[in-house]
């Protein structure tokens, strides 16, 4: 997230920018409409209007306009961390999202950065990226059992429960499956857990830090030995664990969204950080599993049996140039090689044995190879990188320029796009950006409707919708 965002190029503030959204079909039949919309009718925690095509009002979404692709769905999400990003993808693409946090707040809430470095329970910016378009309300389901029948009774009215709390807890609070099923059978519970449900890890205590190392990724990452002799596995930083566990629970909630439109009933769904990092392993699983053969870190390219010639190359004005795929095919090599010539460089690669592409590539131990990469060292230290970067693309090879963070936020692409969105928050003179869409659908876009929730800004209001009467 960053407070000061580059000047529009064309008046408009980027995140403003918008396409024009093509014309809507007409509305099927209410026959040929799903089950887990026309559920709805049943109301957002007692108490929704039936749903209507297009940016519209919903009774229990705050008054604020919804749209989205998931419109109409209803979710009670009790998450930290690890869980959180799995609501926000399910609000962002419209689900009415509530998210119930104890007194003291989520403790995502703690986690910094917080603005002007003052940390605060409305001022943390990991928060407000991983909780828009969500609104808060506060139930102490640990002290009171009043309130934990309000939980009861918003799940009662929901399609999807999200929670990421410690196996056997939601059972100890009366907010399991089996206690939760029988008031809402087409319910959805997903249980996003860092070892799953049972097994011998079940119980044990996981930061992203650990899940990434436990789970297998971690290994996949440093450095060849010559840059930084003895070095350990590196933690991906960005909340990988965390996050790679929240895509998986999503795709199996709309997995479930779907059987549920066949049968019509809900189920459960116990989700696995751990499995999940574990199949987000690229080639180390594999090669164990085929060849009982361990994988070597490498500095910036993929881990592998054995050593591949380096990809980061460092051009003339001190910025690092990613080299990825040279030579596979003999069109690429030809543009590569006249490109490279004019230059006053690779001189020698018109002759014949480079013409075969098993010895111009990587990793295959070739003499020819060896020759290439250490001739595209020189050529790309002549070059600036942005120049190495225009002029391979050119040649329709997938090579690229290493970004700083202030670089990949002031990329006229990202912004042409409409990538960035603005939102505000407690302490922030102004907007803030941060990543918006992270997918572009054409009927039914992203939006962001409301920023992050302050703690409990919607208690009142969640609780007075569940209070309100059904609709006939």
């Amino acid at each position: 997230m960053v407070a000061d965002p580059p000047p529009p190029r064309d008046g408009r503030h980027p995140s403003r920018r918008r396409r024009a959204p093509p014309e809507r079909h007409a509305r099927p039949p209410a026959a040929s409409r799903s089950p887990h919309r026309r559920a709805h009718a049943r109301g957002p925690f007692r108490g929704a209007q039936p749903i209507r095509s297009g940016n519209r009002r919903v009774r229990g979404s705050g008054g604020v306009h919804v749209s989205g692709p998931l419109e109409g769905l209803r979710v009670v999400e009790i998450c930290d961390e690890l869980g959180q990003y799995a609501g926000k993808l399910l609000a962002d693409m419209g689900a009415n999202v509530v998210k119930i946090e104890p007194p003291e707040g989520s403790s995502a809430r703690r986690v910094g950065p917080f603005v002007n470095d003052e940390p605060g329970p409305n001022r943390s910016l990991n928060f407000w990226y991983h909780n828009t378009n969500k609104r808060s309300a506060v139930l102490d389901l640990e002290g009171s059992e009043s309130d934990r029948e309000l939980a009861r009774a918003l799940i009662a009215g929901a399609d999807i429960f999200l929670e990421a709390l410690e196996p056997g807890r939601p059972a100890a609070l009366g907010l399991d499956y089996d206690t939760l099923a029988p008031a809402n059978p087409a319910l959805i519970h997903c249980a996003l857990t860092p070892f799953g449900q049972d097994g011998p890890w079940a119980h044990y205590r996981v930061s992203d830090l650990v899940a990434l190392a436990a789970g297998g990724p971690m290994n996949m990452n440093g450095y060849d030995p010559e840059d930084a002799p003895g070095a350990p596995p590196i933690h991906g930083k960005g909340d990988q664990a965390y996050n790679t566990g929240a895509h998986f629970a999503v795709m199996g909630i709309l997995t479930a969204l779907l059987g549920r439109d066949a049968s019509g009933e809900g189920q459960y769904i116990d989700c696995s950080m751990h499995e999940a990092l574990s199949s987000a392993t690229e080639v180390g699983l594999p090669h164990w599993l085929y060849t009982k053969t361990n994988i070597t870190r490498q500095t910036g390219r993929h881990a592998a049996v054995i050593r591949t010639e380096p990809w980061i190359h460092r051009a003339r004005d001190g910025k690092d140039v990613l080299v990825f795929n040279i030579g596979r095919s003999a069109e690429s090599w030809g543009k590569l090689k006249r490109w490279m010539q004019s230059h006053g460089f690779g001189a020698n690669f018109d002759e014949e044995r480079f013409d075969d592409p098993m010895a111009r590539q990587a990793a295959r131990g070739t003499a020819e190879a060896k020759e290439i990469f250490a001739e595209v060292t020189r050529f790309v230290a002549a070059l600036d990188a942005e120049d190495v970067y225009r002029g391979s693309q050119a040649c329709g090879l997938p090579w690229g320029t290493v970004r700083s963070p202030d670089e990949a936020v002031d990329d006229p692409h990202l912004h042409d796009r409409g990538h960035f969105v603005a939102t505000t928050g407690e302490g922030l003179e102004g907007e803030a950006l941060m990543p918006g869409a992270p997918y572009v659908l054409s009927a039914s876009p992203w939006e962001l409707r409301r920023p992050a929730p302050k703690l409990g800004e919607h208690t009142d209001e969640v609780l007075a919708e569940l209070r309100a009467p059904t609709p006939e």
